[in-house]
């Protein structure tokens, strides 16, 4: 009863002095030595009033730091509702780090108190400044967090909105201040509350003229670091300038095809009775751009840096595989931001796997860039077009064939809103009439053929023709009504056929090696017969451009051909992936951005067009914006990965 006693009085004793002293004050100060007034042990109070501490970090910097991420990964949160998940894990993270953090400190100064024989005046001096010494070092590192997270979502913004910028230091400044003032008292009422350890000093900046001085001195400290971290970062925020269209009209169509062997179709070429007249495979002998092989064989990589002219750092699309954490639509990148929050929800099962899509990406595809301008645009099954964004254009991404098989609400896969209706009564026509293509194409050739080729190989064919023809037949579909000024297809069939026949699980022997060979070469044919109408039928109304690249397969040089009006003749010179983009806008009459890393293909132009319609620059295309999609429908991401997966795109 006797030491039960003395407990009562020292804890009566240790709020009194707490309360004289002007530690029980403020709310803040309340909330945060809650512990300290009902009289626990040093480590004890050390203890609650971190984890007091740690919910204002949680509840300050939770949703700031939602707000960075989403600036810096537009392609994690995507919307209301993924931010307020982001928001929840990051308020759990920054909370238990603000609680360790603080309880550390604050042992720390209150433990290098106590190793000391001096007592008095120079004992509260003593502690005074360790108090501080903690404060400041978590104010420092709270301020420093809030700037550059500021900087992040903001770059190159700085005075140019001196008061939107002030406000956000000023509040940056509040948080940290607040924070740091928390944690220097939790360490003077820690040294307090240990025996025979009365430093009887009041609470640190409690006068109008500290806290004055310590919020300027903080604001300062922001501003600094703001500045002195912006300059790099300034480029990627300069506004859009108006894109003015100085063309002769011509329509373009551009026809991607992945998987082609450029050796092998030479090798076909000699016996192409395939198509009589103008086709696909003719425009290879007008004007032809040789592009270096690219450092990737990634299809999403790949084809949307062809797609933005930029590199993958730039654009964000880094691989095809790509995690989802729980609980957020959006995809983690494989940036440094990326792969810190990877490797961190990973330990925590917190991440799934997922495809890439157009969350990731940050950049404008040239067809984005066409419709910026006013042109009227459609894009087919382009690598990372899910989801379709409803801004004009239209899109069928390379998520639409598996809703338009499974039907239910849209989620995305087709914009705008209106076309995945008109699409999905006409689909069952469509997937018919690609399969009857396919039947009648590849049964004539099977029959030419000594010996034939064994039923397996011809599946493959099959399949990977019915794919490319009905990517062809919803092109039409969205062309033929629309009038288009630039309709893009990407055809994967001929990457799919080579990939299975030739790489992937194939075991083949040397000697079927042949037999597969030839298979391919079928399917050039195939392709020749499936797109003659467009690049011969069109050819003297349109510009007709063919992209290849070499596909999953091997390394191999791309190819982009051009045919029609303004387009030079028998030419043939060397180019990069990057120039693609600004290449195709040329034609379209719109000015290539100098922050492009590629240029226009000018040696595929006939001189007289190039004096007419000179190469044009604007700085930038701009920033692409947050995307605008109508959603609603279940997401297909289990079902996007078991077709890729089928078609060895992903193990």
């Amino acid at each position: 009863m006797t030491v039960k006693h003395t407990d009562d009085e020292r804890v009566d004793d240790l709020r009194q002095r707490l309360r004289s002293l002007g530690y029980l004050d403020a709310g803040v100060d309340r909330f945060v030595l809650a512990s300290a007034a009902r009289a626990q042990r040093p480590a004890a109070v050390a203890l609650s009033a971190s984890v007091r501490i740690g919910v204002l970090a949680a509840v300050l910097l939770g949703p700031a730091a939602a707000i960075g991420l989403a600036a810096r990964m537009p392609g994690l949160v995507t919307g209301a509702r993924d931010a307020v998940v982001a928001a929840a894990y990051l308020s759990v993270f920054f909370g238990a780090s603000a609680a360790l953090a603080s309880f550390v400190v604050a042992v720390t100064a209150s433990w290098m108190t106590t190793k000391t024989s001096v007592t008095g005046a120079r004992l509260a001096r003593r502690a005074r400044a360790l108090g501080l010494t903690a404060g400041a070092i978590v104010t420092a590192a709270s301020l420093a967090y809030l700037t550059l997270w500021w900087r992040t979502a903001n770059a190159g913004l700085g005075w140019s909105s001196p008061m939107r910028t002030a406000f956000a230091l000023a509040v940056a400044a509040a948080i940290s201040l607040l924070l740091g003032h928390a944690v220097t008292v939790t360490a003077l009422a820690m040294t307090m509350a240990r025996p025979g350890r009365d430093v009887g000093t009041r609470v640190p900046g409690g006068s109008w003229k500290a806290s004055f001085a310590g919020s300027a001195i903080a604001f300062a400290g922001a501003a600094i670091l703001l500045f002195a971290t912006a300059g790099a970062d300034t480029s990627g925020h300069r506004s859009a300038p108006p894109l003015t269209v100085r063309s002769s009209g011509t329509p373009a169509i551009v026809l991607a095809i992945d998987g082609f062997d450029a050796a092998l179709y030479e090798r076909v070429r000699p016996g192409a009775a395939m198509a009589p007249g103008p086709s696909l495979l003719t425009v290879f002998d007008n004007a032809r751009a040789d592009l270096t092989p690219y450092e990737s064989r990634d299809p999403a990589r790949l084809w949307t840096t062809i797609a933005t002219g930029v590199r993958p750092e730039v654009h964000g699309v880094d691989s095809l595989e790509t995690r989802r954490v729980a609980g957020l639509q959006g995809r983690l990148g494989t940036g440094s931001t990326g792969r810190v929050i990877g490797a961190a929800t990973d330990v925590l099962r917190l991440t799934r796997p997922a495809v890439a899509s157009n969350f990731e990406r940050r950049v404008k595809t040239f067809w984005e860039v066409a419709e910026q301008a006013g042109l009227r645009t459609g894009v087919v099954n382009w690598w990372a077009t899910w989801p379709a964004a409803a801004s004009g254009g239209r899109v069928i991404s390379d998520r639409a064939v598996l809703r338009l098989e499974r039907g239910g609400p849209l989620d995305a896969e087709l914009a705008p809103p209106e076309l995945y209706e008109s699409l999905k009564a006409r689909w069952p026509e469509i997937r018919s009439r690609a399969q009857k293509q396919v039947e009648a194409h590849f049964s004539f050739q099977q029959s030419q053929l000594v010996p034939q080729l064994p039923a397996t190989v011809t599946a493959v064919l099959k399949r990977s023709g019915e794919l490319d023809s009905s990517m062809m037949q919803l092109a039409e579909a969205i062309g033929e009504d629309s009038n288009l000024d630039l309709l893009v297809v990407y055809l994967p069939g001929m990457d799919i056929a080579q990939h299975t026949l030739l790489g992937g699980e194939s075991s083949a022997a040397p000697s079927e090696l042949d037999v597969r060979i030839a298979a391919l070469q079928r399917y050039y044919a195939f392709l020749t017969a499936m797109t003659d109408r467009t690049a011969g039928g069109f050819q003297l109304q349109k510009r007709v451009f063919v992209l290849t690249q070499a596909g999953r397969q091997h390394e191999g040089a791309g190819i982009l051909a051009a045919i029609g009006p303004g387009i030079r003749r028998q030419t043939r010179v060397t180019a990069t992936v990057l120039d693609v983009a600004a290449t195709i806008l040329h034609a379209l009459g719109l000015p290539a951005a100098r922050d492009l890393d590629g240029r226009v293909v000018t040696e595929l132009f006939e001189p007289e067009f190039m004096a007419k319609y000179p190469v044009r620059h604007v700085e930038t295309y701009g920033l692409r914006g947050a995307i605008a999609a109508a959603r609603g429908g279940a997401p297909l991401d289990q079902e996007m990965i078991d077709r890729l997966r089928s078609l060895g795109y992903v193990r």
